[in-house]
């Protein structure tokens, strides 16, 4: 015989009313029962209308853009600057010096005025030589006017660095560029 519990907790009636907002004012208490009821997902990535999360975020051939700076170049190359969410992924790489300590890779955002570093690393003075490779990984927000760039300073440098877009100004999330249902 079914059994029917009133359920008295303002938490789970807080997070009912946050997360069926057209539910707010039906009823008073969340009641439970004893008896197994099936439940059918009925969101558009059950029914296959909508890529799940994960998958919206991966790499796409149209979609990636990478840059690479190597050696002795001086200023900033931009990866990318169209405002939006990007997941990105970057190599560094900085040689050891006997005399110098000024080598570094670096990728930053600036926006004309400002520059704020993400990642980077720099040379150590030692004569024995050797290098520092480092692999980075992460998600970035650019705001109108934003650039997600690269640099580097010294002979001993290289760094390459991928991004692609997944989602946009208003943090709706994008399918990967040639992705469609079929």
């Amino acid at each position: 015989m079914p059994e029917i519990t009133t359920i008295t907790s303002e938490s789970l009636q807080a997070e009912v009313r946050r997360l069926l907002p057209s539910q707010r004012g039906f009823g008073t208490d969340l009641e439970a029962q004893n008896v197994i009821v099936p439940i059918v997902d009925l969101t558009p990535t059950a029914e296959g209308s909508a890529l799940r999360e994960d998958l919206q975020t991966a790499a796409s051939l149209t979609g990636i853009t990478t840059q690479s700076r190597i050696g002795n170049a001086t200023g900033r190359t931009t990866v990318v600057n169209t405002p939006g969410f990007y997941k990105y992924a970057c190599s560094m790489n900085v040689a050891s010096s006997p005399t110098v300590d000024t080598f570094n890779t670096r990728l930053e955002i600036q926006n004309g005025t400002d520059i704020k570093p993400i990642h980077r690393i720099s040379n150590i003075v030692s004569s024995s030589g050797g290098f520092d490779f480092e692999l980075f990984e992460g998600v970035v927000f650019l705001a109108t006017g934003d650039e997600l760039k690269i640099g580097n300073k010294g002979t001993g440098t290289a760094i390459s660095c991928s991004a692609w877009q997944i989602a946009d100004l208003n943090g709706n999330l994008i399918n990967p560029p040639d992705f469609s249902f079929e």
